[in-house]
Order: C-alpha cells, then sequence, then structure tokens
C-alpha cells in the first residue's frame, strides 16, 4: 500500500533501528554495510535521516534488505517484489558495463556496436527465459506422470536422469542460438567461409523469436 506523505526524520530513523533490530545487525555491522562508523548509525537512529537524502535512504535500504519506500514511509511494503529485485540486480550489471565500455573501448561507433551486441545478446537471454518456463512445465509434467512413475519402479529409471533429459532437450535451442549469435560476434571480421554479416547477427534476434512461437504454436491447446 502507498502512502502520499513521507515520514518525519524521526520516523525514519525509528524504521531504520526497527529493521536492524528485526535483522539481527549490530550499528557496527549495519555501519559497514552503508561505510560510515558506529556513532553515524546511532545518530541515524536516534536523530532520524531527512527522508530528501535519497543517497542515504537507498545505501540504508539496500544494506537494511528492504525499499526506500518503507524507510521514509511512502509505503507500507517492506520487501521488494521479484520484478524489482531483478531490475536491481540488472541494473548492477548494465551499470558496470556502461563503465567499462566508455572507460576501455575508444570511439562512439564501436562502443555503441558494443551495445548493440549487449542488446540482442539480452534479447536473446529473454527468449531462453520463456524456454525455460516451457521446460519446467514439462518437468513439472513428467514428475506427476503415474505410468512413468509406474515403469521407473518397474525399470529402477533414475526420475533424475529423465527429467534432466527432457530438461536438456527443451533448452537447446535457446542455448544454440546463444552460441550461434555469440560465434557471429567472434567471427564478424573473417576473411573466411565464417564471415558473419551485420544484417545477418542482429537478425538472429528475429529467427529465434520465430522458431520460440512456432513451438508455441505447436503445442498451443
Amino acid at each position: 500500500m502507498k502512502n502520499n506523505k513521507p515520514f518525519t526524520p524521526k520516523q525514519v530513523g525509528e524504521r531504520i533501528k526497527e529493521r536492524r533490530t528485526e535483522l539481527n545487525l549490530s550499528m557496527p555491522e549495519l555501519g559497514r554495510r552503508v561505510s560510515v562508523n558506529k556513532s553515524t548509525i546511532q545518530r541515524y537512529e536516534a536523530d532520524g535521516v531527512d527522508p530528501k537524502r535519497t543517497m542515504i535512504i537507498n545505501g540504508l535500504a539496500q544494506a537494511l534488505l528492504t525499499t526506500p519506500e518503507w524507510l521514509t514511509g511512502l509505503s507500507d511494503e517492506k520487501e521488494y517484489s521479484n520484478y524489482t529485485v531483478c531490475q536491481m540486480s540488472l541494473e548492477k550489471h548494465v551499470k558496470a558495463y556502461l563503465e567499462t565500455v566508455t572507460s576501455a573501448v575508444d570511439g562512439e561507433p564501436r562502443q555503441e556496436m558494443l551495445t548493440t551486441f549487449l542488446g540482442q545478446i539480452i534479447d536473446l537471454y529473454a527468449i531462453l527465459t520463456k524456454y525455460f518456463a516451457l521446460s519446467m512445465e514439462k518437468v513439472n509434467q513428467v514428475a506427476v506422470d503415474e505410468g512413468l512413475k509406474e515403469s521407473i519402479r518397474k525399470y529402477a529409471i533414475n526420475i533424475g536422469s529423465i527429467t534432466e533429459q527432457v530438461y536438456q532437450r527443451e533448452m537447446q535451442t535457446p542455448v544454440d542460438d546463444i552460441k550461434k549469435y555469440l560465434d557471429g560476434i567472434l567471427h564478424l571480421y573473417d576473411e573466411g567461409r565464417t564471415k558473419t554479416s551485420m544484417p545477418e547477427l542482429l537478425g538472429m534476434v528475429e529467427q529465434s523469436e520465430q522458431k520460440l512461437l512456432d513451438k508455441q504454436n505447436s503445442v498451443a491447446p
């Protein structure tokens, strides 16, 4: 539930203490997590923190495994949603990537090319996650298949090896597509028979999407 009015600094301090106690963190440990000393944490909890001090609030929220909105009273939801956790994790990696590519690679065109490659790989990975969902459905179906269970009991088959084979079979296509894309990057400037053109490379995502669509249509009721 969202609230319109933020807490006072004192109320923010109370929430910091509440969450720290809940997580069984000492003041020195919380201080280490946000790179301040124990006395600063004491001050945060006793005197409070201005909710407008975004950098401090965000750092404390991350250290306390909660949300800035909860710390500042703008939300009653203490825990991050799965979506938010995924977003935060990806943003961390993307930030590191941007810092690396801009500092290590000279020339805007080359930076743009590398960023395009990353975007395409992310698109292929998104397709892979959809295959993963389908493969998990198949694995779950195998797990509850009574006929299969009877065969397992009769012939002493290892159910783990069967579900592994199902998973590998279902995931083969998206994994091969990612391998093909990475191989295309590797051979982009080859002069031999493995040469891959940029249009061919960028078209791989569309081809992968079409294969997924065909598969989904083939298993649709």
